[in-house]
C-alpha cells in the first residue's frame, strides 16, 4: 500500500530544503519563497525496458511542514495524507486505511526525505547537475532508490525521476500547480469512513 510513497516522498523533501549553485539555486529561492503548493500530478511506472507497466493521476495539496495531501483518481482511487503526526493510506476499493506514526515512516527508506528539516537532503544525498537535471545520489547503501532527477520549470518543481532498485523509474509530472495557497485548518485532516477497516495505531484522533 506504501508503494506510490517514494517519489512523492523525494519530491516532498525537495521541497523543503535549501540548495546551491546553478540549477540548484532556483530551488533555493523556490524553498525561501514558497510553503504551500496545490495542483495536479500524473505518475507513471516504467520497466527496465522503457515500458510503462502503470499510470496514475489525481491532485496534490502540500503545507510545510509535513503536511500533504495526494488524491489518486485513476486508475484506482487512494488517497496520502500527512497530518503533521501520522500518514494515512486510504485506499477507497478495498475500503480499508493503514496509518503510521509520521516519524516511522521518516525512517524507512526514502521516505526519509519526508522529514523536512533543514540540510537533510545534502546530508543524505551527493547532489549534482546533469544536462539541466538536479541530480541526487545516495551518500550509503540501503535505500530504496539508486538516483533521483529533478527538474524545474518556471521557479517550480516540475518533473521528478526515481530510480529503483529493481530498474524501475517512476517518473512524477506536476501542472497547473498554484503557490502559496490559504488552505483552511482541516485542509489535511483526516477521519477514517464510518465501515472502513483501519490498521495501525490512530492515535486517538478519531
Amino acid at each position: 500500500m506504501f508503494r506510490r510513497l517514494a517519489p512523492l516522498a523525494v519530491l516532498l523533501m525537495m521541497l523543503s530544503v535549501p540548495l546551491k549553485a546553478g540549477p540548484l539555486e532556483e530551488l533555493e529561492r523556490y524553498f525561501f519563497s514558497v510553503n504551500s503548493l496545490e495542483g495536479r500530478f500524473v505518475q507513471e511506472t516504467r520497466d527496465e525496458d522503457g515500458r510503462v507497466i502503470e499510470r496514475s493521476e489525481g491532485t496534490l495539496a502540500l503545507e510545510r511542514p509535513n503536511r500533504f495531501h495526494w488524491e489518486y483518481e485513476q486508475p484506482f482511487e487512494q488517497d496520502l495524507i500527512a497530518d503533521g503526526e501520522r500518514l494515512w493510506v486510504y485506499d477507497r476499493d478495498l475500503a480499508q486505511v493503514s496509518v503510521r506514526p509520521l516519524e516511522e515512516v521518516l525512517g524507512s527508506g526514502p521516505a526519509l526525505m519526508l522529514s523536512g528539516e533543514f540540510g537533510a537532503l545534502e546530508e543524505q544525498f551527493r547532489l549534482s547537475v546533469e544536462d539541466g537535471w538536479i541530480l541526487l545520489e545516495p551518500r550509503e547503501t540501503g535505500w530504496e532508490v539508486n538516483a533521483v532527477r529533478l527538474k524545474m520549470a518556471d521557479g517550480l518543481p516540475h518533473r521528478v525521476i526515481v530510480e529503483d532498485g529493481l530498474g524501475q523509474t517512476n517518473e512524477l509530472v506536476l501542472d497547473d500547480v498554484r503557490q502559496n495557497v490559504g488552505f483552511d485548518r482541516d485542509r489535511f485532516r483526516f477521519e477514517p469512513p464510518e465501515g472502513v477497516d483501519v490498521v495501525g495505531d490512530t492515535g486517538g484522533s478519531w
